[in-house]
């Protein structure tokens, strides 16, 4: 009795044949990822990969450069923010130490600069100078805080500083103390405006 199943009459898959699909297989694979090595595939299987690949849009280049152009942007702002940032860390730490001064070396402050000493005012007065530092270092660790040092570091730093010409010549560590925060508050007075300048003009363009 015969089969009249039509699976019956097929010959079997040539093992040769299947082997040989599952290369091209993985040929075509490999050429769509782009990890085929050059020769190692037939040139028209290259033609023929490529044509079932969608090019980009003009659109889709004028994204991308737009979004390196503002990343670009966002890091070179990050850059300008970063430094007027450290400029106000450095006046903070110099107010304190500053005060620590007063403090510490209050009375030899004084007879140095051939004036009374009083121990009353110096405390307070370090003490009022490591609040100030201490806040405008702590305003310094973020950008959104940044303004406050700017606005009470700036002003207190240029004052301390033409206070300190007149000891020039006549006690030379507190000219250097005097002039080192004068130096820090020009340097945050520029560099801030500087990166606010810029994200203005940013923003202004975007």
């Amino acid at each position: 009795m015969t089969s009249n199943d039509p699976s019956d009459s097929e010959p079997p898959f040539d093992p040769e044949e299947v082997a040989a699909a599952e290369r091209l297989d993985d040929d075509i694979a490999a050429v769509l990822a782009g990890s085929a090595r050059p020769g190692a595939v037939e040139p028209d299987l290259v033609l023929l990969a490529n044509a079932f690949r969608r090019a980009p849009t003009t659109s889709t280049y004028a994204a991308v450069e737009r979004q390196v152009a503002a990343a670009r942007a966002s890091s070179v702002g990050r850059w300008r923010w970063s430094l007027a940032q450290g400029a106000a860390a450095v006046l903070g730490l110099l107010l304190v130490l500053h005060g620590v001064g007063n403090m510490v070396a209050g009375e030899w402050l004084s007879t140095s600069l051939g004036e009374p000493y009083n121990q009353h005012a110096m405390v307070d007065g370090g003490l009022a100078f490591m609040a100030v530092g201490a806040a405008i270092v702590v305003a310094s660790t973020r950008r959104r805080w940044l303004p406050v040092a700017f606005l009470v570091g700036v002003p207190l730093g240029l004052v301390l500083g033409g206070r300190g010409v007149h000891e020039i010549g006549v006690f030379a560590w507190g000219a250097v103390a005097h002039g080192a925060v004068a130096l820090a508050a020009i340097v945050l007075l520029v560099t801030y405006l500087a990166a606010r300048r810029y994200s203005r003009r940013r923003g202004r363009e975007g």
